[in-house]
């Protein structure tokens, strides 16, 4: 694991985030997450990094995670009930999405329970752009922490004919410091409405 600068990223510029760890390569940011939610960082922690060399999917399923693109995990400690937390990813899947729409006028649709496809015109087809991955420790019920694991083609070399990047549709490198502050302005009003309303249920 390789320390990072974020240069161009602060917690002020970064709506919602409580504590910033910026690395270079790692093998996955879900074991980072995993290792500060146990020695107790504050909630809404976010660690990013330049690369993984060990990243995965859904069912251990591997991600490619080449330089150029985004991959992070935000620590949450959410007071819903465990059986809320898939709707979680679904809702993480559509903030990418309307992210990714609003920016750069992609065409994108989200495949339950946590994929995101995007329209590519010159392969007149739907690609894989990004993935979600959630994981929790619960105590009975509850969830005492849980991670949300976002990874996004961006401008990242990509070897899989199934999936795309924003720079490959729209032809020209994209800002990863610019997608992040628009998804976490998406991000928390939805994380806000889902939390509202896993409580009124619990």
């Amino acid at each position: 694991m390789k320390n990072s600068t974020c240069e161009a990223l602060d917690l002020d510029t970064l709506p919602g985030i409580s504590q910033l760890v910026c690395l270079d390569e790692v093998v996955s940011t879900q074991l980072v997450g995993r290792e500060l939610a146990a020695e107790g960082s504050s909630e809404k922690t976010l660690v990013l990094a330049e690369c993984q060399t060990g990243g995965r999917g859904r069912m251990g399923r591997e991600w490619e995670s080449a330089r150029g693109g985004l991959y992070m995990t935000l620590l949450l400690r959410p007071e819903s009930g465990i059986r809320f937390l898939p709707d979680l990813s679904v809702l993480s899947g559509e903030a990418v999405a309307e992210t990714i729409s609003s920016l750069y006028g992609i065409k994108t649709r989200v495949k339950k329970p946590n994929d995101v496809y995007a329209f590519s015109p010159r392969r007149d087809k739907w690609l894989k752009i990004s993935g979600i991955i959630t994981e929790s420790a619960s105590i009975n019920t509850s969830s005492s922490w849980l991670l949300l694991g976002v990874g996004v083609n961006l401008n990242n070399p990509l070897k899989l004919d199934t999936a795309v990047s924003v720079k490959t549709i729209t032809g020209k490198p994209v800002s990863r410091e610019e997608f992040l502050k628009e998804f976490f302005r998406t991000f928390w009003l939805r994380y806000s409405a889902w939390e509202y309303s896993s409580r009124s249920k619990s």
